[in-house]
């Protein structure tokens, strides 16, 4: 059995060859990212590019979950995960003229939704696809880092570039996540082909 009828007999081989390619580009872009909030972070209007375009992919890439997994019919998180992301986008718009504590706590709300959604999400897709445990860990960890986002937004020395190792942190779950689906992918494809 070639490896395209091997994708369209079993779902759960396209959805994981899927998902793995989402969690490349979703690696690649936090990477990006941080890398680029970290060297324009004396260029205000390139730095408030940035801080709307984060939340913009997520929407993104929540959006392009949901279409993956639209068999299910249980896409609700995603589309909730979206709506939050175009929020969060409005939201920053509205709080970038009042500075960088205003700017931590939308990140931090943000980041503590977006990551509980995650950390329900990846436990109930638990048994579909590998890789789940790093999606669980970074759910709770980005709850962990939308809160301290909140708590240092009012200390004098808290600047953006806390956000920097956020996306960093997040552009090594994806790519774990991925590198697991890669295997993931492997053995569905093996186990139809017999």
């Amino acid at each position: 059995m070639s490896i395209l009828k091997s994708l369209k007999a079993n779902p759960s081989v396209n959805t994981a060859l899927l998902m793995r390619n989402l969690y490349f580009v979703r690696a690649a872009f936090a990477l990006i990212w941080a890398l680029g909030l970290l060297s324009l972070v004396t260029m205000p209007a390139l730095v408030i590019f940035l801080l709307i375009l984060y939340p913009a992919f997520d929407a993104g890439f929540a959006l392009y979950d949901a279409y993956v997994h639209r068999a299910s019919k249980n896409t609700l998180a995603q589309k909730t995960n979206v709506v939050i992301s175009l929020l969060t986008v409005i939201v920053v718009l509205v709080v970038t003229s009042m500075g960088v504590p205003a700017i931590l706590r939308v990140f931090g709300v943000w980041a503590i939704l977006t990551g509980g959604i995650e950390l329900v999400t990846a436990i109930r897709r638990w048994k579909e696809l590998s890789g789940q445990a790093v999606l669980v860990f970074g759910g709770a960890v980005s709850i962990l880092a939308g809160s301290s986002f909140i708590a240092l937004a009012g200390r004098p020395t808290s600047g953006l570039s806390t956000l920097a190792g956020y996306a960093l942190m997040g552009s090594w779950q994806f790519l774990f996540s991925a590198l697991r689906l890669i295997k993931q992918a492997r053995q569905n494809a093996q186990t139809d082909l017999h």
